[in-house]
């Protein structure tokens, strides 16, 4: 593979080495290792934004989605879905996170209409982050 190909042909061709890959659908690449499948919900641009911000490398890049791959495997969960930089294990299409994060909002709204005038608390990550991001870092078994 070509270092100069671009990083989502990359990230193709990595994956080919891990399974068989179907990317017709965009915004979806389908990776089936064995009897398991996992479908990344990720993007071209989102993946080329993952690889320049917070690894600034392909290679950087390609570690942390194998690992999470081998976790979405370990979960069974059918989805690795991609937000806010970060790809997440996921058993529907949409993020665990993201979906947290609304909910929360919709009850910290829900919250203020109903106690108008009472401050509210700001906290940067919703509970039990810390626990999915370590298992992100740990190394495959």
């Amino acid at each position: 593979m070509p270092r100069h190909a671009r990083p989502w042909e990359r990230l193709l061709t990595l994956l080919g080495t891990v399974g068989e890959v179907d990317a017709s659908t965009p915004g979806r690449i389908r990776v089936r290792i064995g009897r398991q499948r996992v479908e990344v919900v990720m993007t071209e641009r989102e993946w080329e934004d993952l690889v320049r911000v917070p690894y600034g490398s392909f290679d950087g890049a390609a570690q942390h989605l194998l690992r999470a791959l081998a976790l979405a495997q370990a979960d069974q969960a059918p989805y690795l879905v991609h937000h806010l930089y970060d790809l997440e294990p996921s058993q529907t299409p949409q993020s665990p996170s993201r979906l947290l994060e609304e909910t929360d909002l919709r009850a910290a709204r829900e919250s203020l209409r109903e106690h108008p005038g009472t401050p509210g608390e700001w906290r940067p990550y919703p509970p039990g982050h810390e626990k999915s991001q370590r298992r992100l870092q740990d190394p495959p078994s």
